[in-house]
């Protein structure tokens, strides 16, 4: 993957992830694509733990250590 779209996936990923914050202090639901391809309801604040658990493995694989949670959390 070149530099340039490389740097287009992260400004596009902190975008989503914006936006699921958002919602997700909002108690909002937000459609995503189930593992056949059809629309499905969820609820933000669940796609929002499961992000951060997410990065936070990786930092964890990475690094071999863990990192701090980032603010606002949503529990």
């Amino acid at each position: 993957m070149s530099e340039e779209m490389r740097k287009a996936v992260e400004v596009m990923q902190a975008a989503v992830d914006e936006m699921l914050e958002r919602e997700a202090k909002l108690g909002g639901k937000v459609v995503i694509g189930d593992k056949h391809g059809n629309p499905k309801w969820v609820s933000a604040r669940y796609l929002v733990r499961k992000r951060r658990a997410a990065l936070a493995a990786a930092r964890k694989t990475k690094t071999g250590t863990t990192s701090p949670q980032p603010e606002g959390d949503l529990t």
